[in-house]
């Protein structure tokens, strides 16, 4: 195995041109050109271990430069626990791009010699590549040296995605989200006060948001991934505490086990806006 730098540059051609003639351009010693893997998730599969005995997921296996030159194979690795130390091969030599590859929660545990019983809440199985070259150059994907095998940019890219993870996380039973919940907002409101929930389809309402009686805030809620959205709403309309027309915006992650729903939010009114905050809301 060739022996690669920490950094290695994501190289997806570059061409010299002295008038008409067209030069090769030689890297620098020790810098190679290789290949940008690209795993995703199909988020129409399983995107959460919420039950292990009915998980069902699926990504993709493929390169980010879409017309780059292809590696010889790629080989979909996993570790458990960030335990970069016992590095596991769900499936070897793949060799055509992008590949669909199936996962349960058997075949992830069997990986690692546990049952899909075995899974404990909190549980996490990290999926990557690594990727041979032509030349037969090894670019692994976990490491235990502290190197990041594309140098730190490279997962700057848009939609650049080196890993997906599947969590081990309670069920989701979405009626329990309605009833009695403490709203602690150290950061927009600056207390903790008491909001009750209603229920319609997939929309979660917030009553008493902000302490004001006659306020709403609606959370649509998606069970697979265990997450809210809050499409832009007037929560007060028309005058309240001082201020004009009370509106929110934002996104949220449910956490199934404490029941409870964390809010990242932000708030505006006719005078300005309060800037982005963070609350969580659990039941009581």
């Amino acid at each position: 195995m060739k022996k690669i730098l920490s950094l290695i540059i994501l190289f997806a051609g570059v061409i010299a041109i002295n008038a008409c003639r067209k030069d090769s351009v030689k890297l620098p010693d020790g810098i190679i050109r290789t290949v940008l893997p690209q795993i995703i998730k199909d988020t129409s599969a399983d995107v959460l271990i919420q039950d292990p005995a009915t998980f069902k997921g699926r990504f993709s296996v493929g390169v980010f430069f879409k017309d780059d030159i292809k590696p010889k194979k790629m080989d979909v690795v996993v570790i458990m626990n960030g335990d970069k130390t016992k590095v596991k091969t769900l499936k070897a030599d793949i060799t055509s791009f992008p590949t669909a590859v199936d996962i349960t929660a058997t075949s992830l545990a069997t990986l690692f010699g546990k049952t899909a019983a075995d899974i404990q809440t909190g549980d996490v199985f990290e999926i990557g590549a690594d990727v041979t070259l032509n030349d037969g150059t090894l670019i692994t994907v976990f490491r235990t040296d502290g190197t990041e095998p594309y140098g730190g940019d490279a997962q700057n890219y848009n939609d650049a995605s080196l890993t997906v993870q599947y969590k081990k996380v309670c069920a989701l039973d979405i009626n329990d989200l309605v009833g009695t919940f403490t709203m602690d907002d150290p950061d927009f409101w600056g207390g903790t006060y008491k909001v009750t929930t209603t229920l319609a389809g997939n929309v979660l309402t917030v009553h008493n948001w902000i302490e004001f009686p006659s306020s709403t805030l609606k959370l649509t809620v998606n069970e697979k991934t265990q997450s809210v959205t809050v499409p832009k709403q007037i929560t007060v309309p028309g005058a309240a505490y001082g201020y004009h027309n009370w509106t929110s915006v934002g996104n949220g992650d449910i956490n199934a086990c404490a029941t409870a729903i964390t809010l990242k939010l932000t708030n505006t009114v006719d005078e300005g806006s309060f800037g982005a905050a963070t609350m969580t809301m659990t039941k009581d």
